[in-house]
């Protein structure tokens, strides 16, 4: 029988010698490279990750000693792999130092806005990726706000930070990562914020207001539409030239709704389930784009099927590969749901996808003005959101508009239009059209609709002022405004969560609170100015010539006004308007009436006969200098400031009698640099600011009717966040604590003003819970605020020694028994005369306080020595024109008094200490300064002869003063920062940032 072939080349192999030489040196060797290569053996893989840990499909976990730790599920693991961390120190990390060099580049690459808090926890790994884990770190010392932390992951092949989803778990002190992949590594880091993009939509019918080249970085012009089978209508409106001639992002918006229409969410779903439609849509899309060469494209796709979310991930992932890399993608998503304390619904929008894929992410904010206080919906929903989106692409979509509340239905309202239902301007007994009145004749006006209101009251959490009426069918309407104080506060949750910027829609509108433009011009600059709204009516008189012959305003509470006819013939318009302010400029209009004098016969009288003119008397030589009471450090409608007394000297009066100087001594508070800044201000800017000028000390104003708006429900959230910082970076903190909420105020006082409460046992209960919540992060408080002032007291003629001497007695105890090392400043006095029912002077007002038993019950005597116009060193008594640089007949010169000049107002409290056995404490300056203005607002006329480079020596050379004189406490300067949050106003007077006085007190020795 013939041998098979393949058995005979069979035989050779194994049995001839060739065949053994290549079985034992070429094919042996190989299958035993290829054992020891290929699973289960692995060899290279055991050499190389040694001393990594193996995860099998069952899952686990590797973890550094501090707590560190990544977990592996086993729905994520299709075979085992290998993997290892190590933590890299901070300091280690950022010298560069760290390994063979190779991460020196992520060291240097760290972005300005973000500050490493943690170590460089490095990650590798050998095997197939894991798709389902949980990295969670412990969260670093020294790391508040808790609410900016965020992850970031060097990618080692982009060579680049990546932002890293994530959750903080506070109450367990951990930051955690569901992630579907394996960073390259994992650091904690402290974000900061980044210059703001402001946008705002554009549509023909917008009117440009003065100002807004300042106010944007983006525009998306309105007028293109999705249509069927993926196509685009309509046309992008023609911008102003007064826009084409800045440089702005121009993004126009594609929406699938129009303005007063329903939302076409049938257009947007079949565009997703439809390739070819969606191509050919994606094509139009980059058309635009490049064809008028704009910065991107917005989308404002609403009302999509939550069961298309895939599909419309996947389409925004195709427009963004086929846009070019330069080209931004806007892409607004829907307010989220809240479902359980740490869970919320998107709907159709896939926040994490659309965080990765847009550049920028538009969300709406609530309705609900109620969303806005500390605590509720809108934080709970930004903690979320700055989890699943970078929180430098999210952009708050804020609304110009007014919002009406009736029957459980919620319409947005125009701000002229929710200010209608207050009435029109009417005449009391008149009738519509043309009234024909008598001259002489006395004519009342008032607005109907306020009335028939709750009149415009404010809401305190939520920032809101809000009216509610009844309608004609008995309906009630409840109307929250829009304006620019609730705009504030929202911008306000920008800040707080270092967000990306704010959408303001029709911010072009001419009909919103033109103060909004304002505070969005500030924001720009990194600043949330503090806006106070005082609704009230400006009623304006015309002629028939259409001249204005007189104007008043009036609160909005009584709108009411009075106005006699004139003699003259004529027609008259009597024109009423709301304002959100005193600005007469800026009120919406509501109407006109129109009277016609009558003519009537003239009946002649006798010429009178001369008489002569009576000499008039001197004036009283009472010395009551109350030229500029000290401005309140609060950025509020204040009543009308006191007049300069009428009671001036003529310059030929006598000198004043001589004053002892004080006993020396040395106080029982050692002295410290301080300045008082704006709560509401940049906190990071501020400290930096602290910092730079050498000063240990800030002091703030906190009111207590903004913390305790309800009695027993207390707003913490922005000063926790204050205190934490300046205590964080070294900075002790002086509360100043007046302003009773209208709760705790006693009827009948006058409640346009501020006042204490009617029970003092009630603000020692609340400064006692201040004390016992900051221990060690608040150093001082002061108890209350220029008590010898009608406006902190109450009302006229409610000034009251023995009163306040109470409250600072219970106050003084409550403190202590909570927090024994707490320093208590007495309320600090204004420096001024007696006004009759408005004033009491400074040191008769001390002397009665210690009459009515102080002694013992204060650390620190609080004082507000103001210089007025008078050097930090002048003597009230010689002190000259020539010496201040001043006019001579201001009543710094004429009408001598203590009150006039630092060093009299300091002198005279400490010889009042002495004299009443109090010579061992200190007397701490809560504020003063001197006023710097071109163009004063009334009562403040003196500022104009203090020249910026007077104010700067005077104030270097009252603080040198006071760290020599041995009984003076903490220093605090009026003011830091106002000059910035209330340029406007006469606070800026005192501020420094900006002037040469900044500079003198960097430089000054401390």
């Amino acid at each position: 029988m013939k041998k098979n072939p393949f058995s005979q080349l069979f035989e050779w192999v194994f049995e001839s010698r060739v065949g053994g030489v290549v079985i034992n040196l070429i094919l042996l060797p190989i299958l035993c490279m290829c054992a020891l290569l290929l699973p289960p053996i692995s060899l290279p893989y055991r050499i190389m990750a040694y001393d990594y840990d193996q995860i099998g499909r069952g899952g686990g976990s590797i973890s550094d000693p501090d707590g560190t730790q990544v977990t592996f599920l086993p729905e994520g693991i299709e075979r085992s792999f290998q993997v290892k961390m190590n933590a890299i120190p901070r300091s280690i990390f950022l010298e560069g130092s760290a390994s063979d060099g190779s991460l020196l580049k992520a060291a240097e690459s760290i972005p300005p806005n973000l500050v490493m808090k943690s170590p460089f926890y490095n990650i590798d790994l050998w095997g197939d990726m894991p798709t389902d884990l949980i990295v969670t770190v412990p969260i670093p010392n020294e790391a508040e706000p808790y609410g900016t932390l965020d992850l970031y992951s060097w990618d080692n092949e982009t060579e680049s930070w990546e932002w890293v989803p994530n959750r903080k778990i506070i109450q367990e002190d951990r930051i955690e990562a569901e992630l579907e992949y394996l960073p390259d590594s994992v650091v904690v880091m402290q974000t900061h914020a980044v210059h703001p993009n402001v946008s705002t939509n554009y549509s023909p019918d917008h009117t440009l207001l003065e100002g807004i080249e300042n106010s944007l970085v983006e525009i998306n012009p309105q007028g293109l539409y999705l249509e069927s089978e993926g196509k685009i209508v309509g046309e992008v409106p023609t911008l102003p030239a007064e826009l084409e001639n800045i440089s702005l992002n121009i993004l126009p918006t594609v929406r699938n709704w129009a303005d007063e229409s329903a939302v076409r969410s049938d257009l947007a779903d079949n565009l997703l389930i439809d390739p070819a439609a969606r191509e050919k849509h994606i094509q139009t899309l980059v058309g635009l784009v490049e064809g008028y060469n704009y910065q991107g494209i917005d989308l404002d796709y609403r009302g999509i099927s939550p069961d298309l979310k895939n599909e419309y991930t996947s389409f925004l992932e195709q427009l963004r590969d086929a846009l070019p890399a330069n080209k931004q993608l806007s892409v607004r998503v829907e307010l989220p749901q809240q479902v359980s304390e740490d869970q919320w619904e998107t709907g159709a929008y896939d926040w994490r996808a659309i965080g990765r894929i847009a550049d920028t992410v538009k969300l709406p904010t609530s309705p609900n003005p109620k969303a806005y206080a500390p605590g509720a919906e809108m934080d709970k929903m930004l903690d979320w959101a700055v989890g699943n989106i970078n929180r430098y692409k999210l952009q708050l979509l804020l609304n110009t508009h007014s919002t009406e509340q009736t029957e459980g239905v919620t319409r947005d309202v125009p701000y002229d239009k929710a200010l209608e239902p207050l009435g029109n301007a009417t005449l009391i007994g008149g009738v519509a059209g043309e009234n024909v009145v008598l001259p002489g004749q006395p004519l009342g006006f008032t607005l109907a609709g306020v009335q028939a209101s709750t009149g415009v009251q404010f809401d305190s959490p939520s920032g809101t002022y809000w009216y509610a009426y009844i309608d004609s069918n008995d309906n009630q309407h409840t109307v929250y405004l829009e304006n620019a104080a609730s705009i504030a506060r929202k911008l306000q949750f920008v800040a707080q969560y270092h967000l990306r910027g704010v959408a303001v829609k029709d911010l072009l509108n001419k009909n919103n609170d033109t103060r909004i433009l304002e505070v969005v011009q500030k924001f720009l600059e990194l600043v949330i100015p503090p806006v106070e709204s005082n609704y009230s009516v400006v009623w304006r008189i015309k002629n028939g010539d259409d001249g204005v012959i007189a104007e008043e305003v009036v609160n909005l509470r009584d709108p009411n006004y009075n106005w006699t006819a004139p003699e003259v013939e004529d027609t008259y318009s009597i024109e009423a308007a709301i304002s959100s302010s005193q600005d007469s400029s800026v009120a919406v209009p509501r109407g006109t009436v129109v009277v016609l004098i009558a003519t009537l016969t003239p009946t002649p009288t006798p010429t009178p006969a001369p008489t002569d003119t009576p000499t008039p008397e001197p004036p009283t030589p009472t010395p009551t200098p109350t030229d500029t009471p000290t401005p309140e450090p609060v950025v509020e409608e204040e009543p009308a400031q006191l007049a300069e007394a009428p009671a001036e000297q003529p310059a030929e009066a006598p000198a004043a009698p001589a004053v002892a100087p004080p006993a020396p001594g040395v106080g029982n508070v050692p002295f410290g640099y301080g300045i008082q800044a704006d709560p509401r201000g940049n906190t990071a800017a501020n400290i930096g600011h602290l910092h730079t000028l050498g000063f240990n000390w800030v002091k703030f104003q906190m009111a207590w009717k903004d913390v305790e708006p309800g009695q027993g429900g207390y707003s913490w959230g922005m000063w926790d966040e204050i205190i934490n910082a300046y205590n964080a970076n070294g900075i002790q903190v002086m509360l100043s604590i007046p302003k009773a909420p209208d709760w705790a105020r006693p009827p009948g006082d006058d409640r346009s003003v501020e006042g204490p409460p009617q029970d003092s046992a009630l603000y020692a209960q609340f400064v006692a819970h201040v004390a016992a919540r900051y221990p060690g992060r608040v150093q001082a408080i002061e108890v209350w605020n220029e008590q010898n002032l009608w406006y902190e007291a109450g009302g006229r003629g409610r000034i009251n020694a023995g009163t306040y001497t109470n409250l600072l007695q219970l106050s003084y105890n409550a403190i202590k028994s909570v927090n024994p090392d707490m320093i208590v400043i007495s309320g600090a006095l204004t420096p001024a005369g007696n006004v009759g029912d408005l004033a009491t002077d400074d040191i008769d007002y001390l002397n009665q306080m210690y009459a009515n038993g102080a002694k013992g019950h204060f650390d620190v005597l609080g004082a507000h020595p103001s210089g007025f116009l008078c050097p930090a060193m002048g003597q009230w008594t010689t002190v000259t024109a020539e010496e201040a640089g001043g006019d001579p007949g201001h009543g710094t010169f004429t009408n001598r008094h203590h009150s006039w000049c630092f060093l009299g107002t300091m002198e005279g409290y400490r010889n009042v200490m002495v004299a009443n056995g109090d010579s061992a404490k200190s007397i701490s300056p809560t504020e003063f300064g001197w006023a710097v203005s071109g163009n004063p607002q009334p009562g403040y006329e003196y500022a104009r002869d203090n020249s910026p480079e007077e104010q700067a020596r005077w104030i270097v050379e009252s603080y040198q003063w006071g760290k020599q004189a041995g009984w003076v406490g903490p220093m605090f300067l009026w003011n830091l920062d106002y000059g910035v949050t209330a340029a406007s106003t006469e606070l800026a007077n005192f501020g420094i940032i900006g002037k040469p006085a900044y500079n003198s007190l960097a430089g000054m020795p401390k």
